[in-house]
């Protein structure tokens, strides 16, 4: 059958579940907190900051991919009319805001709010920091070499996997070295949430004196990859062949490596750690130095009555889930590609972009069934955010006719009821 295409006057939009994005944020007042983290406008037509800010979290989560997709908001009437928006500032407006905003001072501003929004769950205690580095490529701009070989940037990121949330970030030039930031980054994320974490989990970057003494110093347990240098590699030869034992995978099936560990003194550091080793045969002809062995080096200070040798190993390959997490930041909200030509604007608008990330991860925790917790942003848009409707206004009110399957359409209502309760709540 022949099919024609008309266009149509009715106020339509595929945004209808972005709604539900709109009243957590009326529901947590959000908009108040931003205003007063940030500067009041210059003049009395300015915008607050919280137009701009809430505009770009908006876009984030839709899945814009530069400024210029703030026109696909401003002419999207009936999505306008649902959340009683008169409009929305030009992507000029919104590069110009950042310039004057961003750097580290608007970094840290905005780091108060969102900490100020995980502050409102339970956090618990002796969590996990994991603490890691991520490349964006940028070649434009003020964006400096990295040890890849490509102009951009390099943030340093801190999270808790068990949580699904960042807690804190700095945003860098592509050639700074992370070793120089570790402890600032773990002092940034331990002031967000306070009493939070006991266990600082990183990759070798944090192989130095001043991180593993600041561990010590503070009371916080470690888990790191080692670097292969001579002193370790000299300890770990010492190892007696009988004292490695045949690993197991978590599920108990045997596994094609060993273990062991040893006990280690680095330079500069006064108080011995432990050195758990995983050896894999390798394919390569036998290596003079490490006898045909591959090796992965965890150095910790977690006891070991509190996880074995092949327990740190299952612990420290947890690392795989903030990768993720990072990942999904990067890729599915979008700050893979970072909009502006200079260091304070991106500082900026990577920072919205954690914000976005945390009111989805906790507007799920919150309102949406268990099951959807560690479900992607892409997931979330399929099948909840981006659903058809037709505005239709009468004297007193304004309906979205959605077009969806019954349940989900059942579900969507619950959620929102709940969030329009909470948002009246005082």
């Amino acid at each position: 059958m022949r099919l024609k295409l008309e266009h149509t006057e009715e106020r339509l939009t595929r945004r209808t579940g972005l709604v539900l994005v709109n009243r957590y944020g009326d529901s947590i007042k959000l908009a108040s907190k931003i205003n007063r983290a940030f500067r009041e406008p210059g003049s009395n037509r300015g915008l607050p900051a919280s137009e701009y800010v809430l505009t770009m979290t908006d876009m984030f989560i839709d899945g814009a991919t530069c400024l210029e997709d703030v026109r696909l908001f401003e002419n999207d009437e009936a999505y306008k009319e649902m959340v009683e928006v008169k409009g929305y500032p030009t992507s000029d407006a919104i590069g110009d805001w950042l310039r004057r905003h961003g750097g580290t001072d608007g970094e840290k501003r905005l780091w108060s709010v969102t900490a100020s929004l995980i502050q409102t769950i339970e956090l618990g205690s002796h969590r996990t920091l994991d603490i890691d580095g991520s490349l964006i490529e940028a070649d434009k701009g003020d964006a400096l070499m990295t040890y890849k070989g490509f102009r951009g940037y390099h943030p340093l990121l801190g999270g808790c996997v068990e949580l699904g949330l960042f807690v804190g970030s700095q945003f860098q030039q592509g050639n700074a070295v992370p070793q120089a930031e570790l402890t600032n980054i773990i002092d940034q994320c331990r002031m967000n949430v306070p009493d939070t974490f006991s266990i600082i989990r990183s990759d070798s970057a944090a192989f130095n004196s001043t991180v593993i003494n600041y561990c010590f110093v503070n009371g916080l347990g470690f888990s790191i990859t080692a670097d292969h240098d001579c002193a370790v590699m000299e300890a770990i030869s010492k190892i007696p062949e009988n004292d490695w034992i045949g690993a197991t995978y978590e599920d108990g099936v045997p596994a094609d490596y060993q273990v062991s560990e040893t006990v280690h003194v680095m330079n500069d550091v006064s108080t011995p750690f432990r050195l758990v080793v995983k050896r894999t045969k390798s394919t390569r002809q036998e290596d003079l130095f490490t006898g045909g062995y591959k090796y992965w080096i965890i150095a910790t200070n977690i006891p070991h009555a509190e996880k074995d040798a092949q327990a740190i190993i299952h612990f420290q390959n947890k690392r795989g889930e903030f990768e993720k997490m990072i990942g999904e930041l990067k890729h599915h909200f979008g700050l893979d590609h970072l909009p502006c030509g200079q260091f304070s604007a991106n500082c900026l608008y990577f920072t919205i972009g954690i914000l976005a990330h945390t009111m989805i991860q906790l507007l799920k925790r919150h309102y949406f069934p268990d099951d959807w917790r560690k479900k992607s942003i892409r997931s979330l848009r399929y099948h909840w955010l981006h659903l058809p409707s037709r505005i239709v206004s009468h004297a007193r009110y304004i309906v979205a006719k959605v077009a969806t399957t019954p349940l989900i359409f059942e579900q969507l209502l619950r959620i929102y009821l709940a969030l329009c309760l909470a948002a009246a709540s005082p």
